[in-house]
């Protein structure tokens, strides 16, 4: 089986799990074990024998236990795996060490998951621009974790949608959101025909733009745009809160 058919038949048996036969969760358990271990993980689970437990455990707790009552959007990309995997971990190595803090483990463990999704040029981009990538990365972290669901739910399926983009009506429908074009204005996801950026600042995504350093000008048009992707990437990994 080659790896795109292997990661389609991942994404199909992940996505209908609460329905699957004993046979399909075996199946799915040895699809996705042999892409788990290759997830970069703190040192902690640097031995394979340690390594290998988490992968059972996560997958026993985020997959088998949970099919039922999930209330994570579908799994778009199999790679988006590996954040969850690491996320679990971070959380696990957080109840280990009670007295730390996540930043602190972090540096403790010189591991900073999830990895900055830009290309060196994008990154060098935001330096040039006085915006630490990984700092802008924890911030939009930090302003994905205090969304309300139906804002989570037009990002992660419109405007960070890694397929094709659902109308935001048809996701407000679906979560049952009243007046949900005022909220999709309040938070900066649709714009009136002919609006340029001012007034831009007044919305949740543009506050967290201007925390950032940036500036809300058109000859920023390259920096916003990869803030947004730093942005979007946390909106996938944050299914993992919502399990």
């Amino acid at each position: 089986m080659s790896d795109i058919d292997v990661n389609a038949r991942i994404l199909a048996l992940w996505n209908r799990r609460a329905a699957n036969s004993v046979d399909e969760w075996e199946e799915l358990y040895r699809l996705v074990f042999p892409l788990l271990m290759r997830t970069r993980l703190p040192d902690d689970y640097r031995d394979s024998a340690r390594r290998s437990a988490l992968v059972g455990d996560f997958f026993q707790d985020k997959a088998l236990l949970n099919a039922e009552t999930s209330k994570a959007g579908p799994l778009l990309n199999v790679h988006a795996l590996h954040g969850y995997l690491q996320n679990y971990a971070i959380d696990l190595l957080r109840k280990e060490h009670d007295d730390v803090s996540l930043e602190q483990l972090r540096e403790q463990e010189g591991f900073d998951p999830p990895a900055t999704p830009l290309h060196p040029t994008q990154a060098a981009l935001l330096r040039e621009a006085g915006i630490d990538a990984a700092e802008a990365l924890r911030s939009a972290g930090r302003f994905v974790a205090n969304l309300a669901p139906p804002e989570l739910g037009y990002l992660r399926h419109a405007s960070c949608a890694e397929d094709k983009a659902e109308p935001i009506s048809r996701i407000a429908g679906r979560m049952a959101v009243a007046n949900y074009h005022v909220m999709a204005k309040r938070l900066g996801i649709t714009r009136s025909k002919g609006e340029t950026y001012r007034g831009y600042e007044q919305t949740r995504i543009g506050a967290w733009l201007l925390s950032t350093g940036a500036k809300l000008h058109p000859d920023w048009r390259e920096e916003l745009a990869t803030l947004i992707l730093l942005l979007c990437r946390q909106v996938r990994l944050h299914v993992t809160e919502a399990e």
